[in-house]
């Protein structure tokens, strides 16, 4: 594709958000039917597979909605944050008017959810917004992808929006802190201690993990930086002792780009960063196939794209934008996919069926498809296309 090529389809692809799938309150479902963008109903899921993380429990016992909205609206937080990442970043290549309002409308329907736990008394929690309303299920992607796009916004900011952020920053990063980066409804079918015995290994943190760290640590610095709070100085450095006999060795693409919000926020251990994000990159990019897929998560290897674009600039003798762009080029809408059509996942049950998981491959998934964008604006607004 030429540059002007790519540009188009950016716009296009911003337009299909725009006019086909961000919902009320500016938030983005992470599932659409790729038919008629509508939201997946009870008789698109009729006999679909069973969740592993419900551990046989059914979504009534859990206090949860039923699968086809819980499963809709699971990734919201991430995805509205990958779109606020990507608007930020093509207001600042274009400074025009129109990009800043949406990120505006966006930058408010992260402020919504975030309001949908502090009415519960649960000031500072990121839950996921099942249906667009508050739900008892979270987990440490609300807090690391929310900080990923609440970050990129940030220095572009209007000033009533900057003072929301800072307040935002900082109570999440302190309710992380209280709750010990649990979940006190638990999660799915696991109990809160089931959990904290399972990541962290207990009260002791003995399984603490650098992986585990690059999803808070972030957090942590910005709230650190906006609030002046020497407590989360404290907790950072919690991390860094609990960790401190642990390898930095990455395997996710969120590892690639939350490495890189590192570079720039720690740069005295910059080694260590730079060593999570190159196992990393080399684990997940084996993974790409000639289509730009990624060969677990089909269309996210748009999440690659964005980890890409954002660590280039620490590893020049890295072609990083040349993997990225190749991704950009070839994923589309009809590869913008959870679940490969016609394959089950790795992850699926022994005794799942394809038509068990054939539902996820009907779907338009929006952490492929924001990630795209947020993946195309950085990389035009770094030079790199």
């Amino acid at each position: 594709m030429t540059r002007s090529d790519l540009e188009r389809k950016a716009l296009r692809l911003e337009t299909l958000v725009e006019t086909k799938i961000v919902r009320e309150h500016g938030l983005i479902p992470m599932f659409v039917r790729a038919g008629d963008y509508e939201l997946p109903t009870a008789e698109d899921y009729r006999g679909a597979y069973r969740h592993r993380h419900l551990k046989g429990k059914t979504e009534e016992e859990l206090g949860m909605p039923p699968m086809h909205v819980w499963r809709a609206w699971e990734n919201t937080a991430t995805d509205t944050a990958y779109y606020l990442a990507a608007m930020a970043h093509k207001y600042r290549c274009t400074g025009e008017a129109k990009d800043l309002a949406i990120c505006r409308r966006t930058f408010g329907a992260l402020k919504y959810i975030y309001g949908l736990t502090a009415e519960k008394g649960e000031r500072g929690r990121l839950c996921k917004p099942y249906g667009g309303a508050w739900s008892n299920q979270s987990s440490g992607d609300q807090t690391q992808c929310v900080t990923w796009g609440l970050a990129a916004y940030r220095g572009i900011a209007p000033p009533d929006d900057l003072a929301a952020y800072n307040t935002m920053i900082a109570e999440a990063a302190a309710y992380n802190i209280r709750t010990e980066y649990n979940e006190p409804h638990g999660y799915f079918g696991w109990t809160t201690q089931e959990l904290l015995d399972a990541n962290f290994g207990g009260e002791t943190w003995r399984k603490a993990t650098w992986a585990s760290a690059v999803c808070f640590v972030p957090q942590l610095m910005l709230a650190w930086q906006s609030a002046g709070d020497a407590t989360f100085l404290r907790e950072i450095r919690r991390w860094y002792d609990a960790c401190a006999d642990k390898k930095p060795h990455g395997c996710r693409a969120a590892e690639i780009y939350l490495g890189a919000m590192m570079m720039e926020l720690d740069p005295l251990r910059h080694d260590l960063w730079r060593e999570m994000i190159l196992t990393a990159y080399a684990e997940t990019t084996k993974r790409i196939r000639h289509d730009g897929t990624d060969d677990l998560h089909v269309g996210r290897s748009a999440i690659d794209a964005m980890g890409c674009v954002a660590s280039q600039r620490w590893f020049p003798d890295v072609d990083m934008t040349s993997v990225a762009r190749r991704i950009l080029e070839q994923l589309d809408e009809d590869t913008f996919r959870f679940v490969r059509p016609g394959e089950k996942p790795v992850w699926a049950g022994a005794d799942d069926t394809l038509d068990h998981w054939a539902i996820e491959s009907k779907l338009i998934d929006g952490d492929s498809l924001t990630a795209w964008l947020a993946a195309y604006w950085e990389g035009r607004w770094r030079g790199y296309w």
